[in-house]
């Protein structure tokens, strides 16, 4: 059974700190969004399992869990909670198959700045 989404906050998942970072101040800055953070989709897990955010917005390439992985346990545990996928190793192809596993949406980290906050 699904907690009670905390309200306006996103949990930003990514093994480098510096897109972490970058992800999470756009967030805060053009929407006014709480954010939290995880390294990874392990540690991500044991957030959600805390406290379930409003969204969650993950890299692809993480070590352990990765981001379809992520995806794809969410759609499970967590039916109802968004999750947006970002990469620098986009292509259409993955974000057809991020889609096809349940993410809500793909933003492409070359673009981050430009259509993140539209994307969330």
């Amino acid at each position: 059974m699904e907690k009670a989404n905390s309200l306006a906050t996103v949990l930003v998942v990514d093994d480098s700190a510096v897109d972490r970072r970058l992800a999470g101040s756009l967030l805060e800055k053009e929407l006014g969004l709480t954010v939290a953070y995880a390294a990874d989709g392990v540690e991500a897990l044991a957030s959600i399992e805390a406290d379930v955010p409003a969204m969650v917005l993950t890299d692809l390439q993480m070590p352990q869990l990765d981001g379809l992985a992520l995806v794809e346990t969410l759609r499970d545990k967590y039916p109802s909670l968004p999750v947006v996928l970002m990469t620098a190793h986009g292509s259409e192809e993955i974000a057809l198959q991020a889609l096809r596993q349940g993410a809500a949406s793909y933003v492409p980290k070359r673009t981050l700045v430009r259509d993140l906050a539209y994307t969330v």
